[in-house]
């Protein structure tokens, strides 16, 4: 009781300190008002998840969303976090890359970049809020041990080139390759693969082959990455570490260089630590957000 107690009033300090520069708000947290603009960008993902949605269902989720706002920053000031300069480099990033794409969507929802700003920060620190409360000594501990496993066994690393067996007609429509432009189109993927474990790179072969995309850096995805179509995993988990295979799944022809995901000298798992950690415990985090949530009232 008394550790919710101090949640909810680090809760009002937080917001009290993110209003101070903002307009008048139309939204409150426990009586505290919200930015405008924060509050709008809310309304807006509500909207974006709910498009279906009667109004009041999506106003139903814009509360629960600035709800867990809120509980976020306040658990992150509670636990007397700090992002890193890498993590604040990070934010600063997105919303520079979100600002140049969308900034004129943004305005006309009433979100200045200031705005977005407070939310991107904001998820960073829910970031860093579950690796606190998943950390060896946190709430609920996971073991580096533990979570390094589940790293190695659900994750894979790879460069790539993909091809697709479709086309467009001249009609614009997308119809599938022919046969015989199939056959060749397979044949120059396994001669590229065939290439690249002679000693050629993906970089290489990918420029030498038309109407591709290629990832030349290194991909680290997850088992259940939607990305990718079904199957995916269970093809570049066979292919043997250092080597690159071609092989068809559905619409796609890939050309995989598998690398070693648990490689000591590269530490892959030091840089996706925090993806690892969400994928195995995201859920389990959202069920104690929403207890967290449930300390804040948001009203109009």
């Amino acid at each position: 009781m008394k550790k919710a107690i101090c949640m909810m009033l680090a809760g009002v300090f937080c917001l009290l300190s993110l209003c101070a520069c903002t307009r008048r708000a139309s939204v409150s947290v426990n009586g505290t008002p919200i930015g405008e603009g924060v509050a709008a960008y809310f309304v807006d993902a509500a909207r974006q998840a709910l498009p279906d949605a009667t109004e009041e269902e999506q106003t139903a989720e814009a509360h629960r969303q600035i709800a867990e706002y809120v509980a976020v920053n306040s658990a992150f000031s509670e636990r007397n976090l700090a992002l890193t300069t890498a993590e604040k480099a990070d934010v600063s990033q997105s919303v520079n890359n979100l600002w140049r794409l969308f900034g004129g969507y943004y305005t006309a929802l009433g979100v200045t970049k200031q705005d977005l700003l407070l939310v991107e920060t904001s998820k960073a620190y829910k970031d860093a809020v579950m690796a606190d409360f998943y950390a060896p000594d946190g709430d609920e501990p996971v073991s580096e041990e533990t979570l390094k496993a589940y790293f190695n066994e659900n994750y894979v690393a790879f460069k790539s080139v993909t091809g697709f067996l479709t086309t467009a007609d001249d009609s614009g429509n997308t119809v599938t390759l022919s046969d015989a432009d199939k056959q060749r189109l397979t044949a120059q993927f396994e001669k590229s693969a065939a290439a690249i474990n002679g000693g050629s790179s993906v970089e290489e072969q990918a420029s030498a082959i038309e109407n591709t995309t290629a990832n030349t850096e290194t991909v680290v995805v997850h088992r259940d990455n939607p990305n990718y179509p079904d199957g995916f995993f269970a093809q570049v988990s066979g292919i043997e570490n250092g080597t690159a295979q071609a092989f068809v799944l559905g619409e796609y022809i890939f050309l995989i260089q598998r690398e070693d995901i648990t490689d000591a000298d590269r530490n892959l798992f030091a840089t996706y630590r925090t993806d690892c950690l969400r994928t195995l415990k995201g859920a389990a985090f959202e069920t104690v957000l929403q207890a967290w949530s449930a300390a804040y009232t948001v009203t109009d």
